[in-house]
């Protein structure tokens, strides 16, 4: 549980980091090729990339985190090279408890993650809607697809309080995914 809550940590102080510098208020939405990744998708913002050192599963990583904020929710991209396949599913597994115990939430809808060229397969390779609450106790929603592809796993998140969510932008953020094909 400890390597979930530094990953949790990282995820929140990301959070903050993008509401202090937030993005302009609209929708301004862009093709972006995170740094280190082969994975395009679309911002509503101009997002901005921080790394740090993480621990996923019980290895130690170098997870970079692309994102920005536009009318009041976080869109975020988190990824890292895990170095083997063997190492994706735990990796996925913690990611998928560490968004979760990041808002003190549960799943209120989730599926098997529809990434093309995504590794298929993997039990935590999943999309979903997750109700629940900020440190300060308001209500959030977060959109959450996880996947990966080859030793790489992804972290795609729209997050907002429940006053600023927009189910439409969370879904248009995780639809423009796009893996290269094989």
């Amino acid at each position: 549980m400890r390597h979930t809550q530094r990953t949790a940590r990282f995820v929140v102080l990301l959070t903050c980091a993008l509401l202090l510098g937030a993005c302009s208020p609209a929708l301004d939405w862009r093709e972006a090729r995170p740094q280190g990744t082969d994975l395009l998708l679309t911002f509503p913002c101009k997002p901005q990339q921080v790394t740090q050192p993480v621990m996923l599963g019980e290895q130690r990583v170098t997870m970079s985190m692309t994102g920005c904020v536009a009318s009041g929710m976080t869109f975020a991209l988190a990824h890292a090279d895990v170095g083997s396949a063997p190492r994706v599913a735990p990796a996925l597994a913690t990611l998928r408890a560490a968004a979760l115990a990041n808002v003190h939430g549960s799943a209120a809808a989730v599926h098997a993650s529809a990434v093309a060229h995504a590794t298929p397969g993997l039990a935590d390779a999943v999309e979903m809607d997750v109700a629940g609450h900020d440190p300060r106790g308001g209500a959030v929603r977060e959109h959450v697809v996880l996947f990966a592809q080859g030793s790489q796993v992804y972290q795609a998140t729209a997050l907002a309080t429940s006053a600023h969510y927009q189910d439409d932008a969370a879904r248009s953020f995780a639809a423009s995914i796009r893996l290269p094909g094989p």
